[in-house]
């Protein structure tokens, strides 16, 4: 037979329960996981420090100028040559440069030499100049001594020539009318440098062995210049830019005939030793020499244009002419050039 075993209710649920007497420890329950800790925030890049600023170069000392020169092409020369200088600085560490470009230069005598483009200097006049080049404050100075140039062919023109002194007017000015001491022979220097006319003769042909004109010693014409010779009379009242008047010296004052120019024709010549050597010459009329060109009346042989003409014509004829002549100026008047057109226009 079966016996049943009847429990207390209280410890019948304990048993249903699973609860544990106090002999038996009951399994401790397990612990949930604990909460998963967040990755720790990634902390930036340090930001990169710049490079570091590179030191500039220290600064060039500059060299303090020592000394400066200037020297000549050439220190002896003739008003057919032209000079040029060069100015030189040479500084306290032995180091030189050439500083013509940033000097000054200067001429003692404009008159003499002068500066129309530097570092060239143009000869005008002989004698001896002092050139003086400047840079930084400093001075240089160096002196060139200059001679006159002889004439030689070409360099003079026979530009106009009044065979017929009894015109209409009175070309030399004097208040006077005179066949013999109104003619006039006009010169114009074509040869861009300065020359020295002392001596160069004006001959004739009917006085072959008798200059009718000699130039005295010193005559110098400058590049653009003329200088107009009258049969007599007086040149007092004539003045003319660029242009000089002279009264005919033939040495032979018992014999009135001035320049003795044939209206008819004549052969006119420029030398220096009675015609052995011409340095230029006009032929009109009968005197029957190769090129010959006609003869004038009442007024003058003028090249047309001014200098750089071929052939001679009547000056009366010629458009813009200012009338039967013009002793001293241009055809039409106008002033003869000079130095300083010449050189620097």
């Amino acid at each position: 037979m079966t016996t049943l075993l009847i429990l207390p209710l209280a410890l019948s649920l304990s048993m249903a329960c699973g609860g544990k007497n106090k002999d038996d420890t009951g399994t401790t329950g397990t612990t949930g996981d604990a909460g998963t800790t967040g990755d720790a925030g990634t902390t930036g890049d340090a930001g990169t420090t710049g490079d570091t600023g590179t030191t500039g170069d220290a600064g060039t000392t500059s060299s303090e100028l020592a000394s400066l020169a200037i020297d000549a092409s050439a220190v002896d020369i003739t008003t057919r040559e032209t000079v040029t200088f060069t100015v030189t600085a040479t500084y306290d560490d032995g180091s030189t440069e050439d500083v013509t470009a940033s000097s000054t230069l200067a001429s003692s005598d404009e008159s003499i030499l002068k500066f129309y483009a530097e570092p060239e200097a143009q000869p005008l006049l002989g004698g001896d100049v002092t050139v003086t080049g400047t840079f930084d404050s400093q001075d240089a100075s160096t002196t060139v001594t200059i001679s006159l140039s002889p004439i030689q062919a070409g360099d003079l023109v026979i530009n106009e020539l009044l065979t017929d002194g009894s015109v209409d007017g009175d070309p030399n000015g004097d208040g006077t009318v005179d066949a013999t001491e109104d003619e006039f022979i006009e010169l114009v220097n074509a040869a861009d440098v300065t020359i020295d006319l002392s001596g160069l003769q004006i001959l004739e042909q009917d006085f072959p062995g008798l200059p009718r004109h000699t130039f005295a010693d010193g005559t110098v014409l400058q590049a653009g210049q003329a200088i107009v010779v009258f049969g007599g009379g007086s040149v007092d009242a004539l003045s003319a830019a660029n242009v000089s008047f002279v009264v005919a010296d033939n040495d032979d004052p018992g014999t009135a005939y001035g320049l003795a120019l044939t209206n008819a024709g004549d052969n006119v010549s420029l030398t220096t030793d009675l015609g052995k050597s011409t340095l230029g010459s006009v032929s009109y009329g009968d005197a029957n020499i190769e090129g010959t060109v006609p003869a004038v009346e009442d007024a003058s042989l003028q090249l047309d244009p001014d200098v750089t003409g071929t052939e001679y014509v009547d000056h009366s004829t010629i458009d813009g002419a200012i009338g039967a002549f013009s002793p001293g100026t241009m055809l039409d008047g106008t002033e003869f050039s000079g130095p300083d057109a010449v050189y620097g226009g």
